[in-house]
């Protein structure tokens, strides 16, 4: 039984192992670094993988989604095609924030910037270069390879940042790092699939069915920023320091799970659903319900896990000033569950055809947060403005179950035994939660948390 449970060849044990073990040496060389640098350093880097994050977000133009899911994707011209544009498109986004440099900088008012900013936009042009094998990887359910590999370029770009900055004393060790980060990934690409080594072409077929998905990723990414900032831009106009850092704290914890999960469904789920959309049609809904029992139970078990216990990880991992975070770290569960669900109705959409879910999700999400956030804060004060972020999936999820039950894509038993397995699991894990809390923290759990609150 554990040697079915640990299996390397398993694409889902390959997402959990490689996601934590990276965490792990996330954690371990910014322990090491912080006692290395200063916090200017961290400042620099900050900066620097923000512009790498909204670049890459805002120029995506789904290579990988339409090389997963499309019939001809593996004939030499598709994939010759798509990695000629994902190669333009790397070196038109280099180039843009190479040009860029002194104008983000002054941004900033740290013209000091420009030379590091510079150096990065070769980051682009470096990913650029990868070959098509992650993307195949992926289609042929063998995503661990990636997974494998991302991992192999986290600890060797962490060891040499840790090594240069310690002789050093310099942010540079990081920002090399950022770039070995991803030398090594493109790498490790040409490792796999060496009879699709890719080669300069266009074909203007395939240059037009992958455009058919650029021009609604292009516009996704635009909402999806908007998203990922929107509470961060307003949350210092409306609160104070101390609950920006009560909220980020939790907010560190949630996106981690959050990211787990949509990985998860990109990675493992969607190659399986476009395998099934491509192969055998006629079992493409069964196999959704039947074949990814393991996965749903993976994605919605750990969320409704840390949700329930929310309370006793707090108080446990912090000292009591931070006891708000619990409510803020359940709120940030409840998001994961809903994500989990509409994570995995988008991408078995997206393998049955409608792509136009891509676009149409993150405008929903757009169009929920604004007012909700907003309204919540303004009759409900914090908990209302909470709840409003947190609650942003839901319109998404509610026009993905529509649209699946159009489509005759919803089995509603089996969605129902997801929500009883969320709410059996949370309180399991509350009543669990509460009593080693009573034993271990005594009068200072829970009642101290909710007077902190």
């Amino acid at each position: 039984m554990l040697l079915k449970l640990i299996n390397p060849k398993s694409n889902l044990f390959a997402m959990g192992t490689c996601f934590s073990a990276q965490a792990v040496i996330r954690l371990g060389s910014s322990v090491v670094l912080t006692r290395i640098l200063r916090p200017e350093a961290y400042g620099v880097v900050t900066v620097l993988t923000t512009v790498m994050y909204i670049v890459e977000l805002l120029a995506d133009i789904g290579v990988t989604v339409a090389v997963v899911r499309e019939r001809d994707a593996e004939e030499p011209g598709y994939l010759n095609t798509a990695w000629t544009l994902r190669l333009a498109r790397a070196f038109l986004s280099g180039l843009v924030v190479f040009a860029c440099a002194p104008l983000i900088a002054s941004l900033y008012h740290l013209p000091d910037l420009v030379v590091p900013i510079r150096v990065v936009s070769l980051w682009f042009l470096i990913a650029g270069l990868e070959s098509m094998s992650f993307p195949l990887a992926i289609r042929h359910n063998r995503s661990r390879i990636q997974m494998y590999s991302e991992l192999t370029s986290t600890f060797l770009s962490s060891l040499f940042a840790v090594v240069y900055c310690y002789y050093s004393r310099t942010y540079w060790g990081m920002v090399y790092g950022l770039l070995l980060n991803r030398l090594v990934i493109t790498v490790a690409s040409f490792l796999f699939y060496p009879e699709r080594r890719p080669r300069l072409q266009i074909d203007s077929a395939a240059a037009r069915n992958i455009f058919r998905y650029t021009r609604l990723t292009v516009p996704s990414g635009v909402l999806t920023l908007g998203l990922n900032q929107f509470d961060k831009f307003v949350f210092l106009r409306l609160f104070d320091l101390r609950m920006l850092g009560i909220y980020g704290l939790a907010g560190n914890i949630g996106n981690q799970i959050e990211s787990l999960i949509m990985l998860t469904c990109e990675r493992i789920l969607y190659p399986r659903c476009a395998h099934d959309f491509r192969t055998t049609p006629d079992r493409f809904l069964t196999n959704y319900y039947t074949a990814n029992r393991k996965l749903f139970a993976g994605i919605l078990v750990l969320p409704a896990a840390v949700g329930g216990a929310a309370y006793f990880i707090i108080t446990l991992l912090y000292d009591p000033r931070y006891a708000l975070a619990a409510a803020v770290l359940q709120a940030f569960m409840l998001r994961a569950v809903l994500t989990a669900f509409a994570s995995s109705a988008e991408v078995l959409l997206i393998a049955a055809g409608e792509t136009k879910v891509i676009l149409v999700g993150s405008l929903l999400r757009t169009l929920w947060l604004i007012p909700a956030s907003l309204g919540g804060y303004y009759f409900f004060g914090f908990t209302g403005f909470l709840y409003g972020v947190a609650l942003n999936v839901l319109p998404a999820l509610v026009y993905y179950f529509w649209l699946q039950k159009k489509n005759n894509l919803l089995v509603i038993r089996h969605e129902v035994s997801k929500v009883l397995l969320v709410l059996g699991v949370a309180l399991a894990a509350y009543a669990l939660a509460s009593a080693l809390g009573a034993v271990a923290f005594g009068s200072h759990f829970p009642g101290n948390v909710g007077r902190e609150g």
